[in-house]
């Protein structure tokens, strides 16, 4: 990912590029018109949560499949069939989609920005933005503080930032990273993929707003074999090393958890991902969808979460 350039940026340069070059009574290819009227109400609701004062839907969607993050394991050429699918007018499409189904947060890296966004936004959209941040150079916050600048109402720090934190033994920066956040009034989190990451921030103490933790079962082709030890797969192809774990020390952790990767990035049927997130003890769960995949993903939420059989209490 190249913070300075991103793919759209890229796209539009070189496109007002070649209309400036082209031979008179030749035009470049106008982009399409995206939409501008107000939202449509919404046509049904999802069962919804609480992460301090804050009131999020129990499912979330997440914004990888917008800026082409595949995990595809090893087919090189879906992140590109990613960014070719979703243009700009299918992103604002996407995002309309899940307002009206219900859906009220999105979660997206804040390198990304915010474009689609703020246009869901003037036209009146709710979506609430839960934005990752890395640390910057010596362990700076920029960040973090961009996010909230753009509108974010949650921040935490991404699974691997904080990974590398505690590997290192620096939970200071990690505490400050709450009171950064908190100071510029947004919800404050911590991202793991590696379940030592939640007990080193228990143990120590760290009382963030929420939690986001990887969370899957191993019912899938290229889940972790015997020898894979880490808490990323070999080859882009697991990210739960131990869901058995995750729920037993998860069910005594008050704070509210948003697990991600529920379907081991489309290897897991949402019927059953789901819930195995929910039964497991997440309070929300974050998944990628395509426009296409939102309605169902909604009715599938709606019927696991009639039917749990949940024991960890509901912490947000």
């Amino acid at each position: 990912m190249n913070d300075a350039l991103n793919r759209r940026g890229f796209l539009k340069a070189t496109t007002a590029l070649a209309a400036a070059t082209l031979p008179a009574g030749l035009h470049a290819e106008p982009e399409p018109n995206l939409p501008t009227g107000p939202l449509p109400p919404p046509k049904t609701s999802l069962p919804t949560g609480r992460i301090g004062s804050v009131s999020f839907s129990r499912l979330m969607l997440g914004g990888n499949l917008i800026s082409g993050y595949a995990h595809a394991r090893d087919l090189d050429y879906v992140a590109h069939l990613m960014k070719r699918y979703n243009t700009d007018a299918k992103i604002a499409e996407t995002l309309e989609l899940a307002e009206l189904h219900g859906i009220n947060a999105v979660n997206s890296w804040v390198r990304d920005g915010v474009t689609h966004f703020e246009r869901h936004w003037k036209r009146g959209g709710k979506m609430r933005w839960i934005a990752q941040a890395r640390f910057t150079g010596d362990n700076g916050f920029d960040q973090f503080k961009q996010a909230a600048d753009l509108g974010a109402v949650a921040i935490h720090a991404t699974g691997d930032a904080a990974d590398g934190l505690v590997q290192r033994g620096d939970l200071d920066t990690l505490a400050r990273s709450l009171d950064v956040i908190r100071a510029r009034k947004c919800l404050a989190g911590i991202g793991a993929h590696g379940l030592g990451t939640i007990v080193a921030c228990e143990k120590a103490g760290l009382k963030p707003d929420f939690y986001i933790k990887t969370f899957h079962s191993h019912d899938y082709h290229t889940a972790p074999r015997p020898d894979e030890t880490g808490d990323l797969g070999r080859y882009d192809n697991s990210w739960c090393k131990d869901p058995e774990e995750v729920a037993e020390v998860m069910f005594n952790v008050r704070q509210p958890w948003i697990a991600f990767k529920v379907l081991a990035a489309g290897a897991i049927p949402p019927v059953r991902g789901f819930r195995y997130a929910f039964e497991g003890g997440a309070d929300f769960i974050l998944v990628g969808m395509f426009d296409w995949q939102i309605e169902e993903n909604v009715r599938i939420t709606k019927e696991v979460l009639a039917s749990l059989k949940r024991t960890r209490p509901w912490r947000g």
